[in-house]
């Protein structure tokens, strides 16, 4: 470097890097200008940010998607309810009918046997045609899944199948609180109980 002095003896550098100063230990020599890493770098807080942006659109995106489907399951159950509601009616209507139709039968040996017996009057012939009937009446009881409730006689009474209309002495050799006498039996419908045995026990 060649030195230019004035007139007190002053050296004056040539070049304005010549002039600057030296940066101190440690110190960039231009603080102003970021550095890689410096550009490279995010705040913490804007990923956490970011993060929970994505996580709460997917949850509502997941919640909309739900609600849809409880709203189309709810359609579904109130378009069956009312159906159940339209068609029931006919479905009990149905079952009565041929409840009804499987008496018919019986009903016309009924009528015969009246018929008969007026123009023919016969003890004996109106007890068959009344055993008869009475038979065929049990087999379509049977064909509707009727089940009879018989007990039998010195059987223990069942307060789930029996009604104990009165009680009388029990007579010799017989125990108390036993059957003595089923006055009407009783009936069951696919486990139904349509109408308990009616029944007299000793005392």
């Amino acid at each position: 470097m060649t030195d230019l002095r004035n007139d007190q003896n002053i050296s004056i550098p040539e070049t304005i890097e010549e002039a600057a100063p030296p940066a101190p230990e440690g110190v960039a020599e231009h603080p102003s200008t970021p550095t890689a890493s410096q550009e490279g770098h995010t705040d913490p807080s804007e990923i956490n940010v970011t993060a929970l942006q994505a996580e709460i659109e997917r949850l509502s995106a997941e919640v909309e998607k739900w609600r849809e489907q409880a709203l189309r399951i709810a359609a579904d159950f109130e378009n069956y309810r009312r159906r159940i509601q339209r068609d029931l009616p006919q479905q009990i209507t149905t079952a009565q009918g041929e409840l009804l139709r499987a008496l018919l039968p019986v009903i016309d040996s009924i009528e015969r046997g009246l018929q008969f017996a007026e123009q023919a009057p016969d003890l004996e012939k109106l007890k068959e045609g009344l055993r008869l009937t009475l038979h065929q009446l049990h087999k379509t009881l049977e064909k509707l899944e009727v089940q009879a409730i018989r007990p039998a006689i010195g059987d223990l009474p069942d307060p789930e199948k029996h009604e104990v209309l009165s009680t009388q002495p029990a007579p010799a050799a017989t125990e108390t609180n036993t059957i003595l006498e089923v006055v009407e039996p009783g009936y069951f419908y696919k486990g139904l109980l349509l109408r308990p045995a009616r029944i007299i026990v000793s005392e």
